[in-house]
């Protein structure tokens, strides 16, 4: 590889690194995820608190500390708790676990189940808002409609705008108040505004990416384009094992002192690599999408694959099974690529190295040719 083209893949990296880092900015103690769907399963714990950025965010196991989630749909399920606060930005909120802090959101729909329950404070903005849970300090909620059904429960005021309609058994300890000003509150119009600029500028960086990596990469672009077309067994399968077989590689890397540093830079790169594997895998759905219209235009490829992964991503199960098997596609293609990519240099090296082999036995020959027919020519008889 020439050092100008080398450079220019070198910087391209950097780019890419340089687009996705505001997705992941935030205190670096925290857990930081992004990708379709990001699930804390129950029965799993995260300490330091949790930052996510993806299609969906479900919580049923345990957060410790706080939850920052810019997402589709954000879930706390049933099983679910965070110990700290909730602060988000969605589609729609759903609360049926504990949230032990207070939470901030802003979504087209909050809403908390008989189950759920936040031991703090509540500040939202909403287009829908729909109270059966318990909230034991106070509530300030913008929204066009609000509902308290009658197992509610609000242990401080309960200060909204809209319309409004409250259950004769829903029990509110404070005051419950209309304030208009809260139509100014900065969550107000984040529903219709703030959280379509998010996804407008999701769908942008991911195309920008997809675009820089067509333009620096295409031999593993096409290599992952072809991968649903022409094998898309084999592609899952390798891209299952890239999924599970890096992790495991980088886990015995932290065994010794000398490889915990190449574990941590493992680790980052291993993020980078599903985030970029993801919009490949995005790539590759446009690509065979195309195919059946027997088209073949890259650039297209990558807008339709972003446009469909993202709308049939927003179906429930659905969609995270398409978007699972996307993320595959996209490792499995980087996995192939690759692999093929080492066959050649090392089928190269081993040509130049029997070129080498070859020219030296050829060089040995012809002395010993020369050196047999000097002295086999007999000198002239006197």
């Amino acid at each position: 590889m020439s050092t100008s083209s080398r450079s220019r893949r070198v910087l391209a990296l950097v780019l890419v690194v340089v687009l996705v880092t505001p997705l992941f900015v935030g205190v670096a103690a925290a857990d930081q995820r992004a990708g379709g769907t990001v699930v804390v399963d129950e029965g799993e714990t995260v300490t330091g608190g949790l930052q996510a950025t993806a299609g969906s965010v479900v919580v049923r196991g345990t957060v410790e500390g706080d939850l920052q989630a810019a997402a589709g749909s954000i879930n706390i399920a049933e099983s679910g708790t965070v110990t700290g606060d909730v602060s988000g930005a969605a589609g729609s909120i759903r609360i049926a676990g504990t949230v032990e802090g207070s939470v901030e959101a802003g979504a087209g729909s909050i809403d908390i189940t008989e189950t759920g329950v936040i031991r703090g404070d509540l500040d939202a903005g909403t287009g829908s808002f729909s109270h059966a849970g318990t909230i034991d300090g106070t509530a300030r909620v913008g929204a066009s409609s609000l509902t308290l059904t009658s197992t509610a429960a609000v242990g401080g005021d309960f200060v909204y705008d809209g319309d409004i309609t409250v259950a004769d058994d829903a029990t509110i300890s404070g005051e419950l108040r209309e304030d208009p000003s809260l139509s100014g509150s900065p969550f107000t119009g984040l529903p219709d505004v703030a959280s379509w600029l998010l996804t407008l500028y999701s769908l942008l960086l991911t195309v920008i990416v997809g675009a820089i990596l067509l333009a620096v990469f295409p031999g593993v672009s096409r290599t992952v384009a072809d991968g649903p077309q022409e094998s898309p067994g084999r592609s899952l399968g390798v891209g299952f094992l890239v999924l599970v077989g890096v992790p495991m590689v980088l886990a015995a890397l932290f065994v010794t002192i000398v490889g915990i540093p190449l574990g941590i830079l493992g680790i980052f790169l291993y993020v980078l690599l599903l985030l970029v594997a993801f919009v490949w895998g995005e790539y590759a759905v446009g690509a065979w999408l195309l195919s059946l219209a027997d088209r073949d235009q890259r650039w297209l490829a990558l807008v339709v694959g972003v446009a469909a992964v993202y709308l049939v991503g927003r179906v429930p199960v659905l969609g995270d099974l398409v978007e699972f098997a996307v993320l595959l596609f996209g490792l499995g293609g980087v996995g192939i690529a690759s692999y093929r990519w080492f066959g050649r240099r090392r089928g190269g090296d081993e040509t130049e190295s029997v070129s080498s082999d070859g020219g030296d036995d050829a060089d040995a020959g012809s002395g010993d040719e020369n050196g047999d027919g000097d002295s086999g020519v007999a000198g002239p008889v006197a």
